[in-house]
């Protein structure tokens, strides 16, 4: 049973079509997906004894996005502390919690906090930086200036130029961490993983459980949760969300004398990570609305000429140097920032807040009419490693009815009905 508001009669400091849905906390969920977001909510709701049947389309979790080699953990941030930049800021002290707590537990996984250099390779990134040291917002634990000696310093490599340097910072072996994260989540006793089963259709039923239909025939849940990336977003009902899908390819690179002290992940246009295994990983190629995972050599050739063009003459890797190459999709949504909460009914909202079409301050009391028992995590984008975590534990506030680690202004810029309450204000549909 949905509870929305206690009290209709009672004044709401916020608008009605703000207000999270929570739910009596279920026994059991499913998760529709396979990667980190999975893994994070899994992890997250095993250990409220909640329990998880996790449906993953492949032979084995973390083959999509998750499975790169290497994966820089690091915020999105901005010179002013606008909402997109406090998110992520937040979300990155808060992955950085939950995975060094995991592995203090052992549960081991290939990283090191290493830091990261944005570097100032051209004249307007320059700019930026000295803009950014007379007049940064952030404290130097998140973010702060160094001069190109500092950053050879730190690099463990001669640089020639300094940039915005993340100290606390690093690199990730996604799939690693995504295995560990479910293996904790197994040691409660709670989680069954079934792989090679595709969800193809959500069917709700009259009691507002779910029918879905899948690659071994139908199956029956209470309450559903999808994770899942950029090849997933044309299952029904998830549709209606404003998601697409950005090819991204990554190339990974043999070590030599030249690179191989490189101690920082550095980012430029694109980026170059510290040895793993005697590989470094560049990339990435940036296609919209592809769902094409096949890796290209003109993927390859594009990773080595941004590496040239932005750092000339750091490497001069050539073709044989390449070990490996591998395309993924990332799931991105119109503002940049990801969704997670109920699924919202987009008819019932658009009937319920037309108002807001004359009067975007009308202050409905009504609370956001939802598709019960469904909910979304989703649209990470490139950044999965690093806002996963802190999605999945306000998720978990939403199904347990606990205090929620964000406020209620960012509970709504991450909220999946944000975008047909714009859509309303801005008249789309009149």
């Amino acid at each position: 049973m949905i509870e929305q508001q206690k009290d209709l009669n009672k004044p709401l400091k916020i608008k009605g079509y703000q207000i999270r849905t929570s739910i009596e906390q279920p026994k059991r969920v499913a998760i529709i997906g396979g990667g980190i977001a999975s893994a994070c909510v899994a992890y997250a709701l095993t250990k409220k004894d909640i329990k998880v049947t996790l449906y993953c389309k492949d032979k084995e979790v973390a083959q999509g996005a998750s499975s790169n080699h290497v994966g820089a953990l690091f915020p999105l941030i901005h010179q002013q502390k606008d909402d997109i930049s406090l998110f992520y800021q937040q979300a990155f002290w808060h992955a950085l919690k939950c995975y060094k707590d995991l592995y203090s537990k052992g549960f081991n996984f290939s990283h090191d906090w290493c830091g990261l250099l944005e570097i100032s390779y051209k004249t307007a990134l320059e700019k930026r930086q000295n803009t950014f040291q007379q007049s940064s917002p952030w404290p130097k634990a998140l973010i702060t200036s160094i001069n190109a000696k500092e950053a050879s310093e730190l690099a463990g490599i001669t640089l020639q130029h300094g940039g915005l340097f993340m100290p606390s910072a690093g690199w990730i072996a996604p799939a690693e961490l995504v295995q560990q994260l479910f293996l904790a989540a197994k040691e409660t006793q709670h989680l069954t993983i079934k792989n090679q089963v595709n969800v193809i259709a959500l069917n709700q039923q009259a009691d507002t459980s779910w029918q879905l239909e899948t690659s071994i025939g139908s199956i029956n849940e209470e309450v559903v949760i999808f994770c899942g990336g950029a090849e997933s977003i044309k299952l029904n009902i998830i549709d209606e969300l404003p998601l697409s899908s950005v090819r991204g390819q990554i190339t990974t690179m043999a070590t030599n004398d030249k690179i191989k002290n490189l101690s920082t992940v550095i980012c430029h246009k694109g980026y170059l990570t510290p040895a793993h295994q005697q590989q470094h990983c560049i990339g990435a190629t940036f296609e919209k609305n592809s769902f094409d995972i096949t890796a290209t050599t003109e993927g390859d050739q594009y990773n080595l000429t941004m590496l040239e063009k932005c750092l000339p003459k750091l490497i001069s890797w050539s073709e044989q140097d390449i070990t490996a190459s591998k395309a993924r999709l990332r799931c991105m949504t119109p503002d940049h920032l990801p969704i997670v909460g109920a699924m919202p009914n987009i008819e019932e909202h658009k009937k319920m807040y037309a108002h807001l079409a004359k009067d975007k301050n009308w202050r409905y009391q009504e609370p956001a009419p939802v598709i019960e028992n469904l909910f979304v995590l989703t649209g990470l984008g490139a950044r999965g490693l690093c806002t996963a975590p802190l999605l999945a534990d306000i998720l978990t506030a939403d199904l347990t009815g606990e205090d929620y680690p964000v406020g209620t202004q960012e509970l709504f810029n991450l909220s999946p009905n944000r975008f047909i309450i714009r859509d309303i204000i801005r008249r789309k549909f009149l």
